[in-house]
């Protein structure tokens, strides 16, 4: 277990589906991980299962109250809400909707992040939509040409989605011929094989405040619901040892520990610095190149001559290309790329004399060719694209005389 701070984030569709992971999240506060959830709905289309404590129109209220009681017995840092509509989530702007969980992500900064699996667990609509929009906002979170107004890119390190065993429908043939019933269809709920079970969290301390955030929740306590047909032993089993499938990962899971969402975390905290390191060595040739880009293109505009045009056209083919090759390692890196630089361009733009502004190009290329071959030492993993970065920048000098 880690002895570092760390974030957990889970993001699920209605109140109460925080239930399933409420024995981990009990877990890991304990253990003085931040844990944080953001609900998308506040589950106002339910079935409301007590007359005295709800009505259709208190019902949002309600859930949000309960919501709130279940994450302090869980000991949830924080709880947050996107308040779209319960049972019409995947009628939400797609594009959109995935901006406000990454936006979500980027201000949060997690390490481990959970929510539905692919399968929905049973196929509610909104877990669907929410497992898909997760999804991609795991992958977007960490590209800063994605989302430029939702913060700064983040990498959270892992994804992982709840799952139950298939051990447990071996267990309890019950479990198979339950159906939760929505809008007249009647939906099954779906196991893992238990050899594609990545991790299961051993938290039998958490059991009880798992069972206490669920009485929390009043108005969905169907008197035939899921955990009716579970022996009241098997019951007890499945929360004491939650399961979780890992969908993406940035951070392998160490092969020899299957118990702990953060494992190995805390052993690769050298290797993430290097590699954000080596991202910010990126984004500022990047800048560098994208600044040079734009002041050969400057000056090729402004040139009288024939010529002159000619030796700028020729240096920039090849800068079109090392933009290209800086931009793609850094996607790769999951980082955000820069913007061109405004004063050294506009410095530079004072050079009247294409005799001038073509030696001022040559100083760049040659301090732009010593610091390639230096990252090519300092970052073997992308030596290949250093040295070919270099040879780029050579061949420029050479055009430029």
């Amino acid at each position: 277990m880690t002895s570092s701070p760390r974030t957990i984030l889970c993001v699920f569709a209605h109140p109460d589906d925080e239930i399933g992971v409420g024995s981990t999240l009990a877990h890991y506060s304990d253990l003085g991980v931040r844990t944080v959830l953001v609900c998308a709905s506040r589950g106002e289309a339910c079935t409301i299962f007590c007359d005295e404590c709800a009505t259709p129109e208190t019902i949002a209220e309600v859930r949000t109250g309960e919501l709130a009681c279940a994450c302090e017995h869980l000991g949830v840092s924080e709880l947050r809400w996107l308040d779209w509509p319960d049972g019409a989530i995947n009628t939400l702007p797609r594009e959109a909707a995935v901006g406000e969980i990454v936006r979500q992500i980027r201000d949060l900064k997690p390490d481990v992040i959970i929510t539905h699996p692919e399968n929905g667990l049973y196929p509610h609509p909104d877990h669907l939509v929410v497992w898909e929009m997760t999804r991609d906002a795991f992958a977007a979170a960490a590209d800063g040409e994605r989302y430029p107004d939702a913060g700064a890119p983040w990498a959270a390190a892992r994804l992982f989605v709840r799952a139950l065993p298939q051990s447990m429908f071996e267990a309890a043939p019950a479990l198979a011929d339950f159906r939760v019933e929505l809008n007249g269809a009647e939906l099954p709920f779906y196991g893992t094989p238990d050899d594609q079970i990545d991790v299961v969290v051993d938290a039998p301390d958490g059991v009880p405040r798992r069972m206490a955030a669920w009485e929390c929740h009043t108005s969905q306590h169907n008197p035939k619901g899921f955990s009716n047909v579970m022996p009241d032993g098997l019951r007890q089993e499945m929360a004491a040892r939650e399961a979780y499938v890992l969908a993406a990962s940035r951070i392998p899971l160490p092969t020899d520990m299957k118990d702990d969402l953060l494992a190995g975390l805390d052993e690769a905290s050298v290797a993430v610095e290097s590699s954000e390191a080596q991202a910010e060595a990126l984004r500022r040739e990047l800048v560098a190149a994208r600044t040079l880009l734009a002041l050969a293109e400057n000056y090729r505009r402004r040139a009288i001559e024939v010529s002159d045009r000619r030796i700028f056209e020729t240096f920039i083919d090849p800068q079109q290309e090392t933009v290209h090759i800086l931009a793609r390692a850094l996607r790769q890196a999951g980082a955000g790329t820069g913007k061109v630089d405004a004063d050294p361009l506009g410095r530079a733009n004072r050079l009247e004399i294409p005799q001038q502004q073509v030696e001022y190009l040559r100083g760049e290329v040659k301090r732009a060719v010593e610091r390639y071959r230096a990252q090519a030492e300092y970052d073997p993993a992308r030596r290949a694209e250093w040295e070919e970065l270099a040879a780029l920048a050579e061949a420029q000098r050479a055009e430029l005389g």
